[in-house]
């Protein structure tokens, strides 16, 4: 199983401690639950299939956002990924 790792930073590019992240869709079904991210902005989110995730994230001090990652087949570690949040 791959892991995707990634960062969650505000407007200016800081890290967003306490932010929600979530799965947005993914290539099979997963728990509808959401894990903070740490003190440094950072997450890891498993990812049990290859194919395409997209990653939520949401904070009351610096808004939502969300990005895209393609997890292939073999792979156990994805690429990292920020996830940049504003208010829209």
């Amino acid at each position: 199983m791959a892991v995707i790792k990634g960062l969650v930073v505000d407007g200016a590019g800081q890290p967003v401690a306490g932010a929600a992240i979530y799965v947005i869709s993914a290539p099979v079904p997963l728990p509808d639950i959401a894990q903070l991210s740490g003190l440094d902005g950072s997450f890891a989110v498993a990812a049990p299939a290859p194919g395409t995730y997209v990653l939520g994230a949401r904070s009351d001090e610096s808004g939502s956002g969300q990005s895209t990652i393609a997890v292939r087949a073999g792979e156990e570690m994805a690429s990292e990924v920020t996830i940049r949040l504003s208010f829209q």
